[in-house]
């Protein structure tokens, strides 16, 4: 009976934990096709699916929309696939993005052809981000370190 126990209760840890893996990683997959597409109509439908609804309602979208705009324009569209994934727990993904033509097996891409994407799930519900997307570029991380 004990086995039985500990058997439920690690697999719906393991359950709970994939679901919420299923969800960043959907958010994740929906920022990358409105990033790629890069029209304000597919960044307004990316904030309004994954930011929070009460979030959603609070934000300045004009403001949202040029962020996820300049982000566009100063890099240009993504590759799908994630080149590594720096951090994963069950409400936190934290991973680097590519542009779309690099190789995601080179290990020696520059730096500035690198998105650090970070998504930050609710709490409350693990469909929606607590917060917008974190972004950055390693480039900036790179230069600070010389």
């Amino acid at each position: 009976m004990k086995q039985l126990i500990i058997i439920i209760t690690a697999a719906l840890t393991f359950a709970t934990s994939y679901a919420q893996n299923k969800d960043q990683l959907n958010i994740l997959d929906n920022f990358i096709i409105a990033h790629n597409d890069g029209s304000e109509d597919a960044i307004k439908q990316f904030i309004k699916n994954s930011y929070l609804p009460e979030i959603y309602d609070k934000i300045n979208l004009k403001d949202h929309i040029a962020f996820y705009k300049q982000i566009i324009t100063e890099f240009g569209d993504l590759n799908h696939q994630i080149y590594y994934i720096v951090e994963e727990t069950p409400d936190k993904l934290i991973v680097h993005l590519t542009k779309k033509y690099r190789a995601i097996n080179n290990q020696n891409i520059n730096p500035e052809d690198i998105l650090q994407v970070e998504i930050y799930l609710s709490k409350e519900n693990s469909k929606y981000m607590q917060n917008g997307l974190g972004l950055g570029s390693l480039f900036g991380d790179e230069k600070r370190e010389q």
